[in-house]
């Protein structure tokens, strides 16, 4: 018996629209005939007769659900799945139509999808799958595909071992429009419970990469399906499909050829596995081939997985990020995302959004004229308000791209600025989201840099007493971000910004933050130093005089050989001591007395880092800095830095390899003279 499948009506002509309540008296009607102990002759004319009612009538479907109509057909095919002997003619033909009606409500209504589910129906549909019968098998697998494929999908449990097996075992059959069912299926299963392990621990990614073989374009672009879904975000089976070569051939020559959701489907399977950390050099290259045919799906169709896939093939890669820029990419994202949600339907809105700010945010990275151009087309405000949705994966893909943006000019953050990009972002640092967290801080970070308005703005607000609690979180990134932050507002900023930093981060914290156990949060913290003691006398004397010169103790054992510091935290820490050394004399001296300056030697030595050796001259200089009125200081300071040894070893480096040694070890050594 054949068995119609739900699609849209072709039928010319006026269609009649019968009045509600003849609707609601049919579907009682019906009902009862089912529920009623009739001949199963008469359930399965009643049953054909409700399926050819409901397909692609959205409202009939809702009336006859109200009515009941999905347990009544649910506990028809319960019955019949019950009885001890064997199924007659007229039983299999009802089950055929029972499954066949419960896929049908399962598409396109999310209530009848809902119903579904709460009947219980998927292990019954489940145990088909196992027949004999390929009539049966056929019927419970389409009925049970409708219901994957629908809104309702992710409220279903995730199959059973024994249910995988049996999907898997649908793969070779001989119809193969029943093993690309069954690949669809397993497709879903990986989407929504991440059961790719599960699949492969079955021999299941093998069986659906054989579907590629197949003569029958929909069955190829179910195996493409399965393969794509499979392999995302999982190393092992991406590699596992790149060392197939038969398969990447033809993933390659798919990609090119035939509709676009045929391409489309080549371009996710291809663009998982030459994504992968590590991938061979053959298939990573493969990204440069592939990007051309994305960048015409995404002219030619609005397909939700388009902005996904090119995000994902432009990670990391600055000169194909370029190619996707200069292809007008940014022009046809944030065109689609002007006028997005109504390009596509509702149940893709927010993916196809996170897909498109994602994309963008990639794009400008390190483009200054993609970003440009999403000023140009208006897409700031966009994004801003992206920043507030409700979606966490909205939100993050929004923070990445106002990351990006944030990398520009002054032009461009002026527009973030005028946008009121402050007042998103400073909430997003108290975000359930650690994700969403770490790129609205590392946002701010580039926000703040030398943009007085902002900095402004963000104390205002309270911004400064949000990065500090988050300076204490035990997400190391997020500390880093953080203090980071803390750290470019205090960049050249005037007293008054740096008192009421400190009020909101605290000496005590800032003293955790440069013990820190992460090396990067360190440097920021030791780079915190830096920016408090540059500007005037009165900038230095809080931070040496906290608890009796306890941050200076740290500076000295960050720069001492045995702490085993990096060439970067020694680097900003003779910085923060050069600082120092431009105070006054009482701040020179405490330098001069302290063990510091035998770490500045060192560093004039180091042969590996000539920012050190720069950094260190620039103590030299700013510790024999003659004044007017404090000349007997100063000679007295140089003396000492020569019975050290610092005249001898600055004379050693008149000829140092890098111009910027040179030029301060000279200026340095006028001061010996």
């Amino acid at each position: 018996m054949t068995v119609m499948e739900e699609g849209p009506s072709s039928s010319g002509g006026a269609i009649y629209v019968p009045h509600e309540s003849f609707v609601r008296k049919r579907a009682e009607e019906a009902v009862g005939e089912l529920k009623e102990g009739v001949e199963p002759a008469k359930k399965k004319s009643t049953l054909r007769a409700l399926r050819n009612e409901i397909i692609g009538d959205r409202t009939k479907k809702f009336t006859f659900v109200k009515e009941g109509a999905v347990q009544a057909v649910s506990k028809i095919l319960r019955d019949a799945l019950a009885k001890p002997a064997g199924f007659d003619a007229t039983t299999t033909d009802l089950v055929i139509q029972s499954a066949a009606t419960l896929g049908s409500f399962s598409c396109g209504l999310e209530l009848g999808a809902e119903a579904v589910i709460e009947s219980g129906a998927v292990t019954d549909l489940t145990q088909l799958l196992g027949s004999s019968d390929t009539r049966l098998v056929t019927a419970a697998a389409r009925a049970l595909r409708l219901l994957f494929q629908s809104s309702r999908a992710s409220t279903l449990a995730p199959l059973s071992d024994s249910a995988i097996l049996l999907l898997i075992k649908l793969l070779p059959l001989e119809d193969e429009l029943t093993a690309g069912v069954s690949a669809s299926i397993l497709a879903k299963c990986c989407e929504i419970h991440g059961q790719q392990d599960r699949i492969q621990s079955f021999g299941g990614l093998k069986a659906v990469m054989r579907l590629l073989q197949s003569k029958l374009n929909k069955v190829q672009e179910a195996g493409m399906e399965c393969v794509a879904a499979m392999t995302s975000e999982n190393k092992e089976l991406a590699t596992f499909v790149s060392m197939d070569t038969e398969a990447v051939s033809t993933l390659l020559k798919l990609s090119k050829t035939g509709s676009s959701s045929t391409k489309l489907l080549a371009c996710r399977c291809i663009t998982s596995i030459s994504t992968q950390p590590d991938a061979p050099e053959e298939i990573e290259k493969l990204r440069m081939h592939l990007l051309p045919v994305v960048i015409k799906l995404l002219k030619q169709a609005y397909h939700p997985h388009v902005p996904h896939v090119l995000a994902r093939l432009l990670y990391d890669k600055q000169k194909l990020q370029k190619i996707a820029y200069d292809s007008n990419a940014v022009s046809m994202l944030t065109a689609w995302l002007l006028e997005a949600p109504g390009a596509s339907p509702p149940q893709d809105q927010k993916y196809v959004k996170e897909g498109l700010l994602t994309a963008i945010g990639i794009i400008s990275l390190h483009n200054e004229d993609a970003r440009r151009s999403v000023i140009e087309l208006k897409g700031i405000r966009t994004i801003v308000d992206a920043l507030r949705d409700e979606d966490e994966r909205v939100r993050a893909a929004a923070c990445l791209c106002a990351k990006s943006l944030s990398r520009s000019r002054m032009a461009i953050k002026s527009s973030l600025f005028d946008a009121k990009i402050d007042g998103p972002l400073l909430s997003l640092l108290s975000d359930p989201s650690p994700q969403v967290q770490q790129t609205a801080s590392a946002t701010l970070c580039n926000l703040v840099l030398s943009f007085n308005p902002m900095k402004e703005n963000i104390l205002a607000a309270g911004g400064v007493r949000e990065l500090a609690m988050l300076s204490k979180s035990m997400d190391s990134i997020l500390r880093l971000h953080s203090t980071w932050a803390i750290k470019n507002l205090l960049c050249r900023a005037n007293r008054r910004i740096k008192e009421r930093v400190m009020e909101e981060l605290t000496w005590p914290q800032l003293l955790t933050l440069l013990n820190d156990s992460e090396p990067d949060v360190q440097i920021q913290a030791v780079t915190i130093v830096r920016n408090l003691v540059f500007g005037k006398m009165e900038d230095i004397e809080p931070v040496v005089q906290y608890k009796n010169g306890e941050v200076l103790s740290i500076l000295e054992r960050l720069l001492s050989p045995s702490s085993g510091s990096s060439a970067k935290i020694r680097e900003h820490a003779i910085y923060a001591v050069s600082n120092i050394c431009s105070g006054s004399d009482k701040h020179k001296d405490m330098i001069i007395q302290s063990m510091i300056l035998s770490s500045v030697l060192q560093c004039l030595r180091d042969e590996q880092s000539s920012e050190l050796r720069v950094a260190a001259a620039w103590v030299i200089i700013n510790l024999t800095w003659k004044d007017a009125d404090d000349e007997a200081s100063a000679k007295a300071r140089i003396e000492r830095l020569r019975q050290m040894g610092f005249e001898d070893q600055l004379e050693s480096m008149k000829d140092d390899s890098s111009l910027d040694v040179k030029d301060r070890v000279v200026e340095a050594l006028r001061s010996f003279k």
